[in-house]
């Protein structure tokens, strides 16, 4: 009986995630009936057997089958880039599943220019929660209101940036902010604030969220000219030419 037991439980550890190839990336189908630390470890087992298939892809990715929070969505995230050279760069939901993740040209651009001199944070911040880096501050995530995000080198938030964003905090001016949404006036660059101007639109986006139906993306950067810090569309060109 103890045979049959484990002969079971075997199986289902061996089908917790199933692996679908999606025109927009990755698609998991999770086993309900396993725990979340199992479904991590069985994760990491089809990476390693199918990573290879997804060799340095950017890709979105979406979820099936499991009641996943936001925090462990973002726990597979951080295992399968970790234990592969996948980049994820959107979760998609399941009514979404035909239309392809949105600005993968310009993360790839920002998250190229960057990566060897940032860290990552994987996770949307809480109000109250400050993170700081001695080099360049990637978050894959939301930074609220009432948070505090501080980068030496440049700054950069895969999400609504509504909080406190220092970037160049040393006196690098050359430094950059750039965020999927950025609706705050409290953007710093070295000693520079941001003035925003008078009746300023805001702008609304997001990234590794759920995006609403009918909402477009809005990726906005910050840096120094003229001695002032100045807002603009986040765009190719922008990176192509910097």
């Amino acid at each position: 009986m103890a045979l049959l037991t484990s002969r079971k439980e075997n199986r289902v550890l061996t089908q917790a995630v199933v692996i679908k190839s999606k025109s927009y990336g990755i698609h998991l189908v999770l086993n309900p009936d396993v725990t979340f630390e199992e479904l991590l470890d069985a994760v990491i087992e089809k990476f390693a057997d199918s990573g290879d298939f997804f060799k340095n892809a950017t890709v979105g990715i979406s979820f099936e089958g499991y009641e996943l929070t936001p925090e462990q969505e973002y726990e597979l995230i951080a295992v399968i880039e970790s234990h592969t050279s996948i980049h994820i760069i959107c979760i998609m939901e399941q009514e979404q599943v035909k239309e392809a993740c949105l600005l993968a040209e310009t993360e790839a651009l920002i998250r190229e220019r960057v990566t060897n001199h940032a860290i990552f944070h994987y996770g949307s911040l809480k109000p109250g929660d400050e993170l700081h880096s001695d080099v360049g501050l990637v978050v894959i995530g939301n930074v609220p209101k009432g948070a505090k995000v501080t980068a030496a080198g440049n700054l950069i938030v895969f999400g609504e940036l509504n909080g406190f964003a220092h970037a160049g905090a040393y006196g690098d001016f050359a430094a950059t902010i750039a965020a999927l949404s950025i609706d705050t006036g409290q953007v710093q660059i070295g000693r520079i604030l941001f003035i925003p101007p008078e009746n300023s639109g805001k702008k609304k986006g997001g990234f590794l969220r759920r995006k609403k139906e009918g909402e477009s993306f809005s990726p906005q950067i910050a840096r120094v000219q003229d001695g002032h810090v100045i807002m603009e569309p986040c765009t190719k060109d922008l990176f192509e030419h910097s």
